[in-house]
């Protein structure tokens, strides 16, 4: 609790004072999303202070949308901005990735996820490459996404390691013609890895988008899941009318 100082000598109410310095903790990042704040009573009983003092600063924190109180387990920081991107062209959003900061955290050669095999219109005997990227902006994880190629189109492992861009450029890069894109939306409860990556509880409820990327002879030649935390995502819908 270091990072709240209180000065009774000076005229500035105790609340606002309590409400700067876990502002200023937020903003300079000693206090991050889902750190655990101080109770009501441990900071009276700490600086001899009223409840009330305690309760007003909590309130407008709450109201700014820095903090959330959880029934029965605490009050949390919540500082967590809302990503916006719009549904009816998924795949334009891919390039505003290139203001986040990605980490490929994964790279393998699998056979084990049957809706990989299955969606690369594999034999259960072939095997795909892998790849595990991490979206960040503003120290928050953004997006988990997971690519799946078919090995026997990409062997370069280098090359894969290396990507910058977007999966859909890398793929017209590797001279493959794009013909379809085809993409579902579902919400689902996050598990324990997801929860670790995406900085969530688990069982939080985050948005998976599955995409196939299907060539001009109507094979998928990429298959990629994008797993984005609910709480801080934004789907944009645009109707036009005819």
């Amino acid at each position: 609790m270091n990072y709240i100082v209180i000065n009774k000598l000076v005229t500035k109410s105790i609340y606002k004072q309590i409400a700067d310095s876990i502002t200023e903790a937020i903003e300079s990042g000693v206090l991050r999303y889902n750190d655990r704040l101080p109770t009501e009573k441990e900071l009276c009983k700490l600086f001899s202070i009223s409840q009330t003092a305690v309760k007003m600063a909590y309130e407008k924190l709450i109201s700014e949308g820095k903090i959330v109180r959880i029934k029965g387990k605490g009050t949390y920081v919540t500082n967590r901005s809302i990503y916006q991107a719009k549904l009816h062209s998924y795949y334009a959003f891919e390039v505003d990735h290139q203001r986040f900061i990605k980490n490929t955290i994964l790279i393998e050669k699998s056979n084990k996820d049957m809706s990989a095999i299955r969606e690369l219109q594999l034999e259960s005997n072939e095997y795909y490459l892998h790849m595990v990227n991490l979206y960040s902006s503003s120290k928050n994880p953004k997006l988990i996404q997971h690519v799946f190629l078919s090995h026997t189109k990409f062997k370069d492992y280098e090359e894969l390691s290396n990507v910058e861009e977007s999966i859909y450029d890398f793929l017209e890069k590797s001279n493959y013609k794009i013909n379809d894109l085809r993409t579902t939306f579902t919400t689902i409860n996050a598990s324990a890895a997801d929860a670790l990556l995406l900085n969530l509880k688990q069982d939080d409820a985050i948005y998976l988008v599955r995409t196939k990327i299907v060539d001009e002879h109507g094979k998928t030649i990429c298959y990629t899941c994008n797993y984005y935390p609910g709480n801080f995502t934004e789907f944009e819908v645009t109707v036009h009318a005819i």
